[in-house]
């Protein structure tokens, strides 16, 4: 189980407000579009300055491109592919993890990739300028792949391969290009944004959610230290919430087909029973929390 996959992590309220209609996915993608169209539109002096990122933009004072960056695209070749892999890929976890959450998933993992990215002429690598989403979207391919190992993604819609490899390979690709930009050749590919994606999705998804932390860990010690130090357990100073009763194992398992349905084939592909079963599961967890 995943950090983001806990009752705690998920949404609490549905809000109201202009946005509330839009899921995440939607929003993010309506972004994207619109900062494209303004490439094309308006001077690119003033796009360059808020929505490219390097280490020379930053000590400019330009920090918040480290998230405008990844917003950008000016190229539609590149827009297009990043916008396709982020629509095949995000409609599992966003009903996983729900809109805020999925929404806060995409801006760290950009956030992230965008500082690895610039942080590399540290160790000799060029400043070069960047944009788009990819690093972001390396998040969430890898987060899908760590749900949903096994899942066929048809290359070119005709070769099957399971999300696990097609993520490994792309992960492998990009450690190689970085290496070839090391020794002064790669291209201007941000390979280590796409990493840095690839390795916020294993940290938040792993590493916070403890599963690939070893037992009695810095966390817990922590833990017992403020126990002992103080006489009151954690549980004092914090409201606990009511356990939750026991969801249902076939009920988690008829949500994992038909989430592994949609990321293949889409909402479409759905029958009316398995729109009716997914709408009444969703609604029932809603009113569990």
């Amino acid at each position: 189980m995943g950090i983001f996959d806990r009752d705690y992590m998920r949404d609490s309220s549905g809000g109201g407000g202009p946005l509330s209609r839009f899921t995440g996915l939607q929003l993010i993608l309506g972004i994207n579009v619109i900062v494209f169209i303004a490439w094309h539109v308006l001077p690119k002096s003033i796009m360059g300055l808020n929505f490219l990122t390097s280490m020379t933009h930053l000590k400019e004072g330009y920090v918040w491109t480290l998230v405008t960056s990844a917003f950008s695209h000016f190229d539609l070749w590149h827009f297009l592919i990043n916008m396709l892999v982020l629509y095949s890929f995000s409609a599992p976890l966003e009903a996983r993890w729900g809109k805020k959450r999925y929404l806060l998933f995409y801006l760290g993992a950009a956030l992230f990739s965008s500082i690895l990215h610039c942080s590399m002429v540290f160790f000799g690598f060029r400043d070069v300028p960047a944009l788009g989403a990819s690093g972001a979207v390396c998040a969430m391919t890898t987060a899908f792949a760590i749900y949903y190992p096994k899942a066929m993604i048809y290359l070119w819609g005709i070769l099957p391969v399971p999300a696990w490899l097609l993520v490994g390979g792309f992960a492998l690709f990009d450690i190689k290009g970085l290496m070839d930009q090391a020794g002064g050749g790669g291209g201007n590919i941000g390979h280590a944004a796409h990493l840095g994606g690839t390795v916020f999705a294993l940290i938040i998804i792993g590493l916070l959610a403890g599963n690939l932390l070893p037992k009695g860990s810095r966390a817990n010690t922590t833990v017992r230290r403020m126990t002992s130090a103080t006489g009151r357990a954690p549980a004092d100073y914090y409201p606990q919430q009511q356990p939750r009763p026991e969801r249902d194992i076939s009920e988690e398992i008829l949500l994992d087909e038909l989430l592994t349905k949609v990321s293949r084939s889409g909402m479409d592909s759905l029958t009316d029973q398995e729109r009716d079963d997914l709408r009444r599961i969703g609604e029932k967890r809603r009113n569990d929390s």
